[in-house]
Parts: C-alpha cells; structure tokens; sequence
C-alpha cells in the first residue's frame, strides 16, 4: 500500500507538471513561479532518516520484517534545464546499525549462536526531477531516476556450526563479513520553498530497493529535510 500510495502521488505531480507545462503557465496561473530560473545550478545538503527491514527480528537472521531506523545525510547538486525539468545528483550516506539476537540461530545449513550484526550503506543517485509551483516561492516535486548502491555487512557470533560437516568456528574467529553493490530505480516526491534568490529549504521522501546478504529485496526509505543553494 506504501508503494501504490508513493506511486500515485509521483505519477499526479507528473501529470500536473504536464499539464502546467501545456498551458504555458504555473499551477494557479500566470507565467512563471518557478523557484528558480532555467540555467540555474544549485547545491544543497539534507539530513534525515533512512529505514529499511531490520537484519535480525523475532528470533530469525537476515529475515526480519520490523523495520530498523538509522539517521543518514546526502549532498545534491542539479541543473534547472527547462521551465519544470531538472536533472540532479547526490552522494547519499544511509547511516549504520548495530543487531543482536540471544540464544542460537538456524539459518540453512549453520546454527549460530548469540549473533550480533553491523551493517552499513551509501549510494549515488542521479534523478529527473519535474517541479510544479503552487503559490509564490512553494513548489512540489516528483522525481524518477537511479541508485547505485553498495551496503557492507559484518555478523558476528560466539560459535557458528556447519550442521553439514558438523564443524564449529573457534569463538575467537566467528566472523563473517560480506558486501552487495548494484543498480536500482529511485523515485521520490516533495515539496521546497525559496527563501530569497539563493536560498531555500526542502523536504522530501525517496524509496528504491537493494539487496542483502542473501540476495533478498529489501524497500528503503528515506525521509530528509535540507537546505539548498542557487547560483541566482
């Protein structure tokens, strides 16, 4: 429901820029409104909240379905190339979390106990993004592009047992570290407001999918609220 929710209002603020855009005029009428001129390349920093499906949960390793919460940060930069359009990418640090589960673990052919979890994320995402004014100085945005992303893993435990061979790691040795990189669609919609002719503030929700350890799909979210900068 998340994703169908998301999915309509991305595809609404692209058929309202559609439409603003055939009609020669902003949203509530009149010419221009825009936040910033086209030619204009801009900066800015955001800082937020990353959440992603926890690696351990209710007693199962790397299949948890609760949700885990990490403060994360992104610097962006973009060009204004037509009166709706953008083009804009970023560095996004998705912060770090710390797992444990007590007790032992049977994960296919290993039996794990008392694991604890590290993990890790980062990525580069590059967007279009189509903006639409609503009053003087507010716009909302919606935005469609790519994630490339790398997340590491280090899980840590005080025996891990092959049920297989029946070999047990010596407990000063059971470490297991593993990283996944790839390439994932990235949307996202928000909204920003111009302070003055340089300045201003935004707000935005991003979602794209990556893969862990075991090859699994898992959604993240990304919720930040930022400043920006513009060359006019």
């Amino acid at each position: 429901m998340k994703k169908l929710s998301m999915f309509s209002l991305f595809s609404a603020a692209l058929l309202t820029a559609g439409s603003a855009f055939a009609g020669g005029g902003s949203l509530l009428g009149g010419a221009g409104g825009s936040n910033m001129e086209v030619g204009t390349m801009y900066g800015g920093i955001s800082a937020g909240q990353a959440s992603t499906n926890c690696m351990m949960n209710d007693g199962k390793l790397i299949e948890g379905d609760k949700d885990c919460r990490n403060p994360g940060w992104k610097v962006y930069g973009g060009y204004k190339a037509t009166d709706i359009i953008s083009i804009e990418g970023g560095y996004y640090n998705l912060g770090s979390s710390k797992e444990s589960l007590s007790g032992s673990v049977t994960k296919g052919d290993y039996t794990v106990t008392n694991p604890s979890a590290e993990g890790k994320a980062s990525g580069l995402g590059i967007t279009a993004v189509a903006s639409v004014p609503v009053v003087d100085n507010f716009e909302v945005f919606g935005k469609a592009g790519a994630m490339i992303w790398q997340s590491e893993a280090t899980v840590k435990a005080d025996s891990i047992t092959n049920n297989a061979t029946g070999v047990t790691c010596p407990a000063a040795n059971c470490t297991l570290s593993t990283d996944k990189n790839g390439t994932s669609p990235l949307i996202g919609v928000g909204a920003s407001y111009k302070i003055n002719d340089n300045f201003g503030v935004r707000g935005e929700y991003e979602y794209f999918q990556r893969q862990d350890v075991t090859d699994k799909d898992r959604a993240v979210g990304i919720m930040s609220v930022g400043a920006t900068f513009s060359t006019l």
